[in-house]
């Protein structure tokens, strides 16, 4: 896969506001433009973002944001990436922070767009979708569910504490309704004490689910014409096994960095061939090493960091992980014998 940058996927009509704004309009404008997120900005610089994310938490926390101003409730600082960062360092910016939008700068440090899971999966070349049929191994498992007569605040104080955008609404395990983070900033916006109403109340029916031999490319289409962020799959009889979201589709992302890390050593070898005849072979390869194992830390974290979400009897997702892992620790040795010859040599 081509390693596209995201200047060529940013969203750069930038929804965003001033630090003073209140929160409650703030609300008001994710409502009505049906977006996942506001930037908060000062002299054209990234200070803050407010996601539905944010709106959950401070519901679950009890907070009255009534009065207060949006840099008060606010995530900050902001996680941001330069024009020139790739498809694969912009997953892996959001997978290590625990992120889902990354707000693009240009040189001067002022916003030039922002980027979110949609706009990678909309990015995404066909090759990375059809090297991708198991679905079983790819969706979420372990659903979180409610029932038709909890509460709303059952499903904020789920969401929050464990960090999911959704819950699912079942009876006899067969998904009856949806409640997600976009419905929660909808109903406060209409009625500010919601923590009351019963799902089934409020709940988004029917739920849109899909087989479990239904191919990568065809949910991800689905997707993007139902405007949605995620897919329930039912078994024949039309029971829940699984979900999948934007998260599941890109997560495997890693694989393709890994892939990435090959083309990077394979550049650099050539390159230090042609500079074996100069004095200076020693210090080019420990610059390419040291280029090598920059990104490698960083995909250790994300493996580590998978690692520690996968359910503990997802052995599939454990056996990806130790194969990844593998396969970083044979590029770190590659890159130990050939700082090793080199210095050798010199």
């Amino acid at each position: 896969m081509a390693k596209k940058l995201i200047s060529e996927v940013l969203t750069q009509n930038v929804v965003s506001v001033s630090p003073e704004t209140p929160a409650m309009v703030v609300v008001s404008i994710m409502r009505e433009k049906k977006i996942s997120c506001v930037l908060v900005v000062e002299d054209k610089k990234p200070v803050g973002i407010f996601t539905e994310r944010n709106l959950v938490q401070l519901l679950h926390q009890g907070e009255e944001i009534g009065d207060k101003k949006i840099e008060e409730v606010m995530s900050k600082p902001v996680l941001t990436a330069e024009r020139s960062t790739n498809i694969y360092q912009a997953h892996d910016l959001l997978e290590k922070n625990g992120m889902r939008h990354l707000v693009i700068v240009n040189s001067d440090g002022n916003v030039a767009g922002v980027v979110t899971q949609t706009d990678i999966i909309d990015n995404l070349e066909a090759e990375y979708f059809l090297e991708r049929k198991d679905l079983s191994r790819i969706m979420t498992k372990n659903v979180v569910t409610l029932k038709r007569g909890q509460l709303v605040q059952d499903a904020i104080d789920v969401m929050a504490k464990i960090l999911v955008s959704c819950v699912l609404v079942e009876d006899n395990n067969v998904p009856v309704g949806i409640l997600t983070e976009r419905d929660i900033t909808r109903l406060f916006h209409e009625n500010k004490s919601i923590g009351n109403l019963k799902i089934e109340e409020v709940m988004s029916q029917p739920v849109q689910t899909i087989s479990q031999g239904t191919n990568l490319y065809e949910i991800t289409m689905l997707m993007t014409q139902k405007k949605i962020r995620r897919l329930v799959v039912v078994d024949n009889d039309g029971c829940i096994v699984g979900i999948i979201t934007q998260y599941d589709i890109i997560k495997e992302l890693e694989w393709n960095y890994i892939q990435s890390l090959h083309e990077i050593i394979q550049e650099k070898e050539e390159e230090l061939i042609k500079a074996e005849k100069l004095a200076t072979t020693l210090q080019i390869t420990r610059e390419v090493a040291h280029e090598i194992r920059n990104p490698l830390q960083v995909l250790s974290a994300g493996l580590y960091y998978l690692r520690k979400i996968s359910a503990e009897d997802d052995v599939n997702s454990h056996k990806a992980i130790e194969r990844m892992n593998n396969a970083v620790s044979r590029i770190n040795g590659f890159v130990d014998n050939l700082v090793h010859e080199a210095h050798n040599q010199g």
